[in-house]
């Protein structure tokens, strides 16, 4: 009986267990299968409209000055002083380096005494001259004198009542007197040459004199114009020499932005130019906005260069400037038509954005024109496409899984 009842309790335990489990799955609830739910991504969006706007263009340019002069030492001499500093304005005529003038000082009166002995020579030859024509009237009259002399002495000769002796002397002194007028009509005759010598002499030691007058007002170096220091190449006590630079500054009324400006815009550019339009720009210098004009292209493109410099012409009130410092330029084109204006987180890749339809992303293609200024310096850029028409919304924000077919709810309006 207790071999039964061993044998029989575990079967009847087993079966009590299947009971109640088939029990429990039955009462429980039933299983049904779950329906898939697209999500929908909140997106911003822009409504394309096709208008006339003008593009513009974003260059970086550096300030220069076409009148950026190297004032440099005309002889060689100490610096005595030095009454600029790098960065300082100077006035048109102002000192900035002294020299040592006393060479110089000690030429220019060698110089002016060759010039008054030149001056006392010419002064004596016209002396001599004046002498020499009064003379020359006496050494006529006594050539006169001497050959009615010999007629006489000949005459008497000839009657035998004078002497042959005295026929040779009064040959004589006609002879000595004809060489002593021969001499002083040679002198005469030579005077506008010996002039002419003198005043050459005269002409090359007044240029000397000049000369010695300015390599002493070069001891002193001033300012060409209104100006700021760039740069100062000696100091007190330096020895400088011909062609030395001395002094570096530039005209603040003479500065200008130079940019490149890519190929792809020249030709409108270049159009504008001979057309006499504005071309407008402007730039921010201490956080103030500078208008700018571009007023003429460059006449050369440098070896690896992508486009031709352009220069920009600063207002006359413009802030103080720096040469070499970089500034970016925004320069407005000529209008455009037909185009229409998104922000640059519209543009996916180079040339492609998304227009939202029926709910769902579509890409479609699009062609750059240029950057647009709206109220942001490069936040919107101007386009042209053939995939959109007036009223197309479009995807502005940047979505990390934009694709074709993606479910997407406008929430807000950038237009």
């Amino acid at each position: 009986m207790t071999r039964i009842f061993r044998f029989v309790l575990p079967l009847f335990f087993l079966g009590v267990g299947v009971v109640v489990f088939i029990q429990l799955k039955s009462s429980g609830p039933e299983d049904r299968p779950a329906s898939p739910v697209e999500r929908s991504w909140p997106v911003e969006a822009a409504t394309v409209e096709f208008k006339e706007l003008a593009p513009t263009v974003r260059l970086y340019g550096r300030i220069e000055s076409p009148r950026e002069s190297r004032l440099r030492a005309a002889l060689a001499a100490d610096v005595v002083s030095s009454s600029v500093l790098v960065g300082q304005a100077v006035k048109q005529g102002q000192s900035l380096i002294q020299l040592d003038d006393s060479d110089a000082r000690l030429t220019l009166a060698q110089r002016e005494a060759d010039l008054a002995e030149i001056q006392a020579q010419i002064k004596s030859e016209n002396n001599r001259h004046a002498t020499d024509m009064a003379s020359l009237r006496q050494d006529e009259q006594l050539l006169a004198l001497a050959q009615t002399s010999l007629d006489r002495a000949m005459k008497l000769a000839e009657t035998q009542s004078g002497s042959q002796a005295n026929v040779d002397s009064a040959l004589e002194a006609v002879a000595r007197q004809t060489l002593a007028l021969t001499i002083r009509q040679n002198t005469i005759e030579d005077h506008p040459a010996r002039l002419a010598q003198l005043r050459a002499r005269l002409k090359r030691a007044e240029a000397m004199r000049d000369q010695a007058t300015q390599n002493l007002e070069r001891t002193q170096i001033t300012a060409p114009f209104d100006g700021r220091v760039t740069e100062v190449h000696v100091s007190p006590g330096d020895r400088t020499h011909p062609g030395e630079p001395l002094v570096s500054l530039f005209d603040m009324d003479y500065t200008e932005v130079r940019a490149q400006i890519p190929n792809r815009y020249l030709t409108k550019l270049r159009n504008s130019l001979r057309q006499k339009d504005r071309i407008r720009a402007s730039t921010t210098m201490d956080g103030v906005d500078v208008p700018l004009t571009l007023v003429r292209l460059a006449g050369k493109i440098e070896s690896g260069d992508g486009g031709v410099d352009g220069f920009f012409q600063l207002p006359p009130d413009h802030p103080a400037l720096e040469l070499g410092r970089t500034l970016a330029i925004l320069v407005t084109l000529p209008a455009e038509e037909g185009v229409f204006a998104l922000p640059v987180t519209a543009v996916y890749g180079a040339d492609a954005a998304y227009r939202i339809k029926d709910s769902r992303l579509e890409r479609v293609r699009l062609q750059r024109v240029g950057e647009y200024r709206n109220g942001e310096w490069g936040s919107w850029s101007l386009f042209r496409s053939d995939d959109l028409k007036p009223g197309d919304v479009i995807l502005t924000g940047q979505l990390p899984n934009a694709v074709e077919g993606l479910r997407v709810e406008v929430v807000e309006s950038r237009n």
